[in-house]
């Protein structure tokens, strides 16, 4: 007897995972259609299987550092793909408008991948496509791409395919992800601009440290000048800098390193997570990304049949911030329980009265999607005059910041005159 994973659904729609023995893949798929479920996967299942040999030290090394290979892979796996959303965009619009002409999933994603200019696409399509000719279901064949085609891809497919009605809920998807894109572009493009202008101050002060800073160190080792402390501070950090580089870029990619494990900890992912919720400025415009993305995630995925259970555990996973995913893990928890959903989002206290308000009218009318789209595109507005105000301060603020940075510099190389002068005029009293 063989243990494997299956997926199936029952003639309402609800999706049921678990373990199961069988003797062959065949036997139990058999064995689920005599009791009349939809069969979406079976495969052998990897849990519980292990190779001899192996160390008690070993082994909890190995599983201590598995999850930080894994996501080491998972982003390299990313870059490499190249796939961006707007790629994804592009396909999407193209296979719901194809496949409405009534061509054959089969032969749209054979002329989609030999369109398409991203070779790692095109490799991923034509996988996809010889998937589904081996009899996979299309969800199940997107699903062996996670680093391209999420959670929340796979199951609005996932539920088309299960009423009939997948060009419909890909033209749905399609417009989730043009206003996903253009989001996402808009909260990008307001912190971009003082993400250059201080990298262009540190660039700044790089030049200053190596490039005057000595300068100013000869003049006055030869003049024989007591150097106040703030000029003393500067020629040892410019020393370290120019004799000790090697030594920094190390230090630095030691830092990135670090960050970069640390955010693959649950712990450190909430930290930062909830560090960009909190930050000045920028922390109510990312909040208010953050719900629209929620809503609109939720609102999309009950409009394309998906059970209100199962839609808010993928909203879970895919709200693309640690502190939400977790309040709506716990709301989800308790739903379960009974609780109605505009109550388990207010006890989690991550949702604004806006959105619980929404969600309780819609609850109770019976219209929570459309209700949840109207939070989606008033947060969605919210971002837009966010970004706007923001223009307007960031300019003013980033000048204030690059002044301070190079005047701190020019003073602390300067004081020294200052103070000569100073002695000098007393002496000459």
């Amino acid at each position: 007897m063989a243990l494997f994973e299956y997926e199936i659904a029952d003639r309402r729609g609800a999706v049921k995972r678990g373990r199961a023995e069988a003797d062959s893949q065949g036997d139990l798929v058999a064995r689920f259609r005599e009791q009349g479920q939809l069969v979406l996967a079976v495969r052998p299942s990897t849990r519980g299987q292990g190779g001899g040999g192996l160390s008690l030290e070993g082994l909890s090394a190995g599983v201590a550092l598995e999850p930080f290979v894994e996501a080491a892979r998972e982003v390299l796996r990313r870059w490499a793909s190249g796939v961006n959303l707007a790629t994804m965009v592009l396909f999407t619009g193209q296979l719901a408008a194809m496949l409405s002409g009534g061509l054959h999933l089969v032969r749209v994603l054979t002329a989609l991948a030999a369109e398409t200019p991203n070779k790692s696409f095109r490799k991923v399509l034509e996988h996809v496509r010889d998937a589904i000719t081996g009899g996979t279901s299309f969800a199940d064949a997107l699903r062996e791409h996670p680093h391209v085609f999420d959670r929340l891809y796979v199951a609005v497919i996932r539920a088309g395919e299960l009423s009939g009605s997948l060009p419909v809920v890909l033209d749905t998807l399609t417009v989730y992800l043009e206003k996903t894109a253009n989001l996402r572009r808009k909260v990008k493009g307001a912190i971009a601009y003082p993400a250059v202008i201080l990298t262009v101050a540190l660039l700044v002060v790089f030049v200053m440290v190596v490039k005057i800073v000595p300068i100013f160190q000869g003049v006055y080792a030869r003049a024989n000048a007591t150097l106040p402390p703030p000029t003393r501070l500067l020629i040892v950090f410019s020393d370290a800098v120019r004799h000790s580089t090697l030594t920094v870029l190390v230090l630095l990619l030691l830092v990135v390193i670090g960050v970069f494990v640390a955010l693959q900890t649950e712990i450190g992912r909430r930290t930062f997570d909830r560090f960009k919720l909190n930050m000045p400025l920028f922390g109510p415009l990312i909040r208010k990304a953050i719900m629209a993305r929620v809503c609109r995630t939720l609102s999309v995925l009950l409009n394309s049949g998906i059970p209100l259970i199962e839609a808010m555990e993928t909203v879970s996973h895919v709200a693309g911030n640690k502190v939400v995913e977790e309040a709506m893990a716990a709301a989800t928890t308790r739903m379960r329980d009974g609780g109605t959903i505009a109550d388990t989002l207010r006890q989690t206290g991550e949702f604004p009265s806006m959105v619980t308000q929404l969600v309780a009218t819609g609850e109770e009318s019976g219209t929570l999607p459309a209700m949840l789209a109207k939070a989606a595109l008033y947060y969605e507005q919210q971002v837009d005059n966010t970004v706007a105000t923001l223009a307007t301060l960031i300019e003013p603020i980033m000048i204030v910041i690059m002044g301070a940075i190079a005047g701190s510099i020019i003073f602390a190389l300067y004081l020294p005159i200052f103070t000569l002068g100073q002695a000098i005029r007393g002496g000459i009293k």
